[in-house]
């Protein structure tokens, strides 16, 4: 019988691999890749002596992994990649002596790398990361003097690289991130003369980076980020091609050498991927008059000094970072109260701008509230949000989360994992989230609580990749991912003032004086311009029929109305604090009025709890005044709504139509918005009146 060639990869076949296919014994090859295969692989495959390809990866399937496979001797390669695969590794593989490609990445293997792995003498490329493999690197790897890749990321491994491992001549990639280890440092001596890339990240590695690594002239990628080395960056680095260079979050120093620059520009034009990370260290920049290669804006050298930020927007508050550099760094415009930070690159695509990556979801959080999942900001490595300028005290931190991009059945994305750290103020709050096993599937929402003290007027919340979790599944965006982030004082109890210097009785009176005398005078310009008061009101005839278009526009009205009380005063907000129905007046045009601002308010951010002792008519007063939380304009979007079922919001006398129908929902939506239990979640009134205007059109 001739040899037989059995290519049936990517045709959707669903069910089991029947065990008869144990039983040809002519195959060579065998590609059951990118199907919908389930349950086991059947032990009579070890049955396959002539088999030289073995592809059973991008499937469904599960159990242990047989050590029949062991059997295989004419096999070549062998790939079990992203399956749902448990158990151990069998040490039979061990006997595959012609093996030369072995790939058992993205399953949920456990137990130690097999020691017998180091028998495989033909062996060129090892791929085992993506599991929950444990236990130590076994020193046998080290003979392998054919392999050229080794992939062990994405697991439980500790201790130290072995001895071994550096006089792998012929390794062109290395791969490790997250091991376990008390302190690691780099060897007196290495030969990885091959070596093309070269990653050992969140390795806990200590002392400077070794000069011989410019002796490695094939390599053009670097990642030590992550670790603990000291000193600054050899001179020697100056004779290296590097395409990518990453040392971020260490804690180098000395001053940056004039041809780290140089070598940026000379490949920018050339190599669009050209980047530099020096993020997180402690490295001073030279004086300018002796340095004629300073990075512009447009660099791709992440250099952004937080210190000098929070200078720039918090004068009166400025946190003294153990840090002098961060990644790029963006901020919000024009309250400049928000910035983040992002760094890294997503291994699987390289080219991708992470610096700016939004994610938009493709099937919606079917959950209330669900549009605030409709994007997420994500991040390959390292998530930062920096709050500045906050008073001093506790707050309550809510983040958001939803995981919106391994979703797909289609490319076995929706079995890929998304593993990160939670950090709050520099305080590990929560190691190794996993969004879809918390929320228990994608697309469903999990929210995470933490409450954190500010005592030097910033907050800092990073989401940290330490190497764990999916890789390469589809579409290759690994690392932290959130929708949105929530950050309210506790209680006023809480808080300190600063007071750099008191002000005499006199000055006290004169600007109480001067803020009442302001807010009459502004108010007494708003009622002759009719936006407030009862000009024109002689409360329309009650038994006026009042249809679908003009109920729209008496939403739109009020909602103008509260617009310029909040944000269109050039000097100052003013929050209204009772909102019902009693205070919406309508003219002879059915044209809604605010009225009566008895309890109205100068808004003072420096002071949100002032309004917790006046209040007014309680069932229409936001939640933050019986929780005794910050009182901001949010409060005056808790508007015509106590309770009951959202359905029954809407008037029996409407006409069931379709278009009438259809805007109700969204404005009975938008209106759930307005009194949600968080007040950073509700819209502002110029993103009500906005969807307002949108629907009106």
């Amino acid at each position: 019988m001739s040899k037989l060639n059995s290519d049936l990869s990517d045709n959707t076949i669903h069910g089991s691999i029947p065990y008869q296919i144990g039983y040809l014994f002519q195959l060579i090859t065998l590609d059951l890749s990118k199907n919908q295969l389930t349950g086991i692989i059947p032990t009579s495959l070890g049955n396959l002596r002539n088999l030289k390809r073995h592809t059973l990866g991008q499937n469904l399937l599960t159990g242990k992994i047989p050590p029949s496979l062991g059997r295989l001797s004419s096999l070549q390669a062998l790939s079990l990649r992203q399956n749902l695969l448990t158990g151990e590794i069998p040490p039979s593989f061990g006997r595959l002596s012609s093996l030369q490609v072995l790939s058992l990445r993205s399953n949920q293997l456990s137990g130690e790398i097999p020691r017998e792995l180091g028998d495989l003498s033909q062996l060129r490329y090892l791929s085992l990361p993506e599991n929950g493999l444990s236990g130590t690197l076994p020193p046998e790897l080290g003979k392998l003097s054919n392999l050229q890749e080794l992939w062990l990321t994405s697991n439980n491994l500790r201790g130290d690289l072995p001895k071994d491992y550096e006089n792998l001549k012929n390794l062109t990639t290395l791969f490790v991130t997250d091991l376990q280890t008390k302190g690691l440092s780099f060897p007196e001596s290495a030969n990885l003369s091959s070596i093309l890339s070269l990653t050992l990240r969140n390795c806990s590695i200590t002392g400077s980076i070794p000069p011989y690594i410019a002796n490695w002239n094939q390599l053009r990628f670097l990642d030590l980020s992550f670790n603990n080395l000291t000193g600054g960056i050899p001179s020697t680095f100056k004779n290296l091609f590097l395409y990518q260079m990453y040392l971020t979050r260490n804690m180098l120093n000395g001053t940056l050498p004039d041809w780290i620059y140089r070598n940026v520009w000379e490949l920018k034009s050339k190599i669009r991927g050209k980047f530099m990370d020096l993020a997180y260290n402690q490295f001073r920049f030279p004086e300018p008059e002796t340095h004629k290669n300073l990075p512009h804006n447009n660099s791709r050298i992440n250099l952004t000094f937080p210190e000098e930020i929070v200078r720039k927007y918090c004068p009166d508050g400025q946190k003294k970072s153990q840090y002098n550099s961060t990644s790029n760094f963006y901020v919000n415009k024009p309250a400049n109260n928000w910035a983040y930070s992002c760094n890294g690159h997503f291994y699987g695509d390289s080219m991708a701008d992470s610096s700016k990556f939004v994610q938009k979801v493709t099937c919606g959080a079917a959950v209330t509230g669900a549009s605030l999942y409709d994007e997420a900001r994500l991040c390959p490595n390292s998530l930062k949000y920096y709050g500045f300028c906050l008073r001093n005290g506790n707050y309550n931190i809510s983040l958001y989360f939803s995981e919106i991009v391994f979703t797909n059945n289609d490319d076995y994305s929706s079995s890929a994992k998304r593993v990160f750290d939670i950090y709050i103020q520099r305080e590990l709050r929560l190691k190794d989230f996993n969004i879809k096993e918390m929320a228990r599937h994608s697309n469903n929402v999990t929210i995470q609580s933490f409450e954190a003290s500010v005592r030097e007027h910033l907050l800092e919340i990073e989401l940290f990749w330490a190497g764990k979790g999916s890789l390469y599944a589809p579409p290759s965006f690994h690392g932290p991912l959130t929708s949105a982030i929530s950050v309210t004082p506790t209680t006023v109890q809480n808080f300190e003032v600063n007071r750099p210097g008191r002000l005499s009785k006199i000055g006290i009176v004169a600007i109480v004086l001067g803020a009442v005398l302001a807010l009459i005078l502004f108010l007494a310009l708003m009622s002759r311009l009719g936006w407030i008061g009862d000009r024109e009101l002689r409360d329309a005839n009650s038994s006026t029929r009042l249809d679908w278009p003009t109920r729209v526009r008496i939403c739109h009205g009020i909602v103008k109305g509260l617009k310029y009380l909040h944000e269109d005063n050039p000097s100052r907000k003013i929050v209204h604090r009772n909102i019902k129905p009693s205070n919406i007046l309508l003219d002879g045009n059915l044209n809604a009025k605010v009225s009566d601002l008895g309890l109205a308010k100068l808004y003072d951010e420096e002071n949100p709890y002032k309004f917790i002792q006046e209040k007014g008519t309680v069932v229409y007063m936001a939640p933050e005044y019986a929780m005794r939380k910050a009182i901001t304009e949010k409060v005056d979007a808790i508007v015509l709504h106590s309770k009951g079922r959202l359905s029954e919001l809407v008037d029996k006398q409407m006409p069931n139509e379709h278009v009438v129908m259809k805007q109700a929902k969204i404005i009975l939506e938008l209106a759930m918005r307005c009194v949600d239990q968080s007040p950073t979640l509700r819209p502002t009134m110029s993103e009500v009146l906005s969807e307002l205007e949108r629907i009106s059109n």
